[in-house]
């Protein structure tokens, strides 16, 4: 660390102090750590709560370790190397690591679809050697990559804010909220919709890496009640604060969610119910999650343009105004898209038996094809269609954002207006203004 004057060193201080306890309060208000009414005892919170009880993720603890992690980085830094030359190579290394664990990953999925406990003597020896062979690289691999992850993030954190002051996103000449993120495994995603609409009522954090029988269990519990429709699921990042990311061996892919994700924080900095009615407003939620995609998309083409011109290519095409165009539906998207509109059609018309019988002999339809949907229900579409920029999605949010974003004179108008939207009549307000409706 550089030598500072004692006298610099308390301004710093203070200035970070600040920033900590400015992000305490909002992560205070976040979690809704004040008092509440209790809710009747046959509520469904009650009942799942006492479902996820054994598998909560524990935001709390998590955020608390993380946030004095990131104070503690801004005040004393990873060591970086100085040339971008350097830094890149640094950041290729981490993604090499990636890839190789997922390959060793797959590999050992395949020894366990041949023998599910190569631990047991009736496995054959060539499968418990490899199995041990595979397994002792990926721990070898994994201390190696955590002696490199914090500069690594550190990196990409920098290379994020340097994109984000290039594009006059800030307050005050400061990227606000600051660009922070952690390589972690996300909490797993409890989801759960009324039967009788699609709808992502709540959300709940569970532990990382459940097992598919532990998911059964908790989503059959709540499905027994008759009102609701639950699915738990993977995620690839949360807007805590710190972000959390997952690995992945993809620069496009992790530049995407480091940004996505601190557009949700950035939305968090206005008064409105864009992020604060994120569970209350359906519509809006929608309007967030897609916002936050755009975001994403564009702020990481930008980073890999400015640092890694050699991913360049990997890139997307750009539509017309020189954003990044929407992909090209596969077969299943297109069946996700049929799948969606006629279950949309037999809610709308009171027939939820019919609908839940139509999406599972579709599931199994899908099976068969190959891809592997482990359950198709009110609250699966619920979660996924909160992402409108999607080619399966069927919801006119995704392509009018679109739109929106290429009226707009810059990025940070179109994250502001959004930022600002109150209610799905603000943003129709917006739309009508732009000659949208």
């Amino acid at each position: 660390m550089l030598w500072l004057p004692a006298k610099m060193k308390r301004k710093r201080l203070r200035k970070l102090a600040g920033l900590g306890l400015r992000f305490v309060l909002f992560l205070s208000i976040f979690f809704g750590l004040g008092a509440a009414a209790a809710p009747p005892k046959g509520a469904l919170l009650v009942q799942v709560d006492r479902t996820t009880k054994p598998h909560r993720f524990e935001f709390v603890d998590w955020e608390s370790q993380a946030l004095a992690s990131e104070i503690k980085r801004r005040w004393n830094p990873p060591h970086i190397p100085p040339e971008e030359v350097e830094q890149r190579a640094l950041v290729q290394t981490y993604l090499d690591q990636e890839q190789r664990l997922t390959e060793l990953e797959r590999q050992l999925e395949q020894i366990y679809a041949i023998c599910p406990d190569p631990a047991q003597a009736i496995c054959p020896a060539p499968q418990r050697k490899e199995a041990s062979t595979v397994e002792e690289e990926i721990s070898s691999l994994r201390v190696i990559q955590a002696e490199i992850v914090p500069q690594v993030e550190t990196i990409l954190t920098r290379q994020v804010e340097t994109v984000l002051h290039e594009e006059d996103i800030t307050r005050a000449g400061r990227v606000f909220p600051p660009v922070a993120f952690r390589f972690t495994d996300p909490p797993t995603a409890l989801i759960i919709s009324p039967r009788d609409r699609i709808e992502n009522r709540y959300f709940v954090g569970l532990q990382p890496g459940l097992k598919n029988s532990q998911r059964t269990r908790i989503e059959n519990s709540l499905d027994q009640r008759g009102d609701v429709s639950s699915y738990v699921t993977d995620i690839g990042g949360l807007g805590s604060y710190p972000t959390m990311v997952i690995s992945h061996g993809s620069l496009i892919y992790l530049t995407e969610v480091i940004a996505h994700e601190w557009a949700h924080n950035y939305f968090f900095t206005f008064p409105s119910n864009i992020a604060w009615g994120y569970q209350k407003y359906p519509r809006l939620t929608t309007i967030n999650e897609t916002a936050a995609e755009l975001v994403g998309k564009e702020i990481s083409r930008k980073v890999i343009a400015r640092f890694y011109p050699e991913w360049i290519d990997r890139l997307p095409s750009l539509d017309s105004a020189g954003h990044p165009a929407p992909g090209q539906p596969s077969e299943f998207d297109l069946a996700m898209r049929r799948i969606r509109q006629q279950v949309d059609q037999l809610l709308a018309d009171g027939k939820i038996e019919e609908a839940e019988a139509f999406m599972e002999f579709e599931r199994l339809k899908l099976v068969e094809k190959g891809y592997n949907l482990r359950k198709l229900n009110q609250a699966y579409f619920a979660f996924h269609g909160s992402y409108a920029l999607s080619p399966a999605s069927i919801d006119p949010i995704g392509p009018q954002l679109r739109q929106l974003r290429a009226a707009s004179p810059s990025l940070k108008a179109f994250l502001d207006r959004v930022g600002w939207l109150n209610s799905f009549q603000d943003y129709q307000g917006w739309l009508q203004e732009a000659g949208l409706q």
